[in-house]
């Protein structure tokens, strides 16, 4: 049950990881016509998206250490 909850949670981690490049090459794309707005609050979803990654991927480790 652990390998199968860490599995889980390392494609969630990866899935939230590819969100995260995708709205910061959106947001890149923002700036560059001048949609400054748009482009920062984007770039703070991507980052969000980086941490809720960064935390499953916490969890994953966790997983496999119990």
């Amino acid at each position: 049950m652990q390998e199968e909850e860490r599995v889980v949670l390392e494609q969630q981690a990866l899935e939230a990881l590819r969100e995260s490049t995708k709205t910061l090459e959106v947001a890149d794309q923002l700036l560059r016509v001048g949609n400054i707005r748009e482009a920062e609050r984007l770039r703070d979803e991507a980052r969000q998206k980086r941490h809720v990654s960064i935390w499953l991927m916490k969890q994953a480790k966790t997983a496999t250490n119990h």
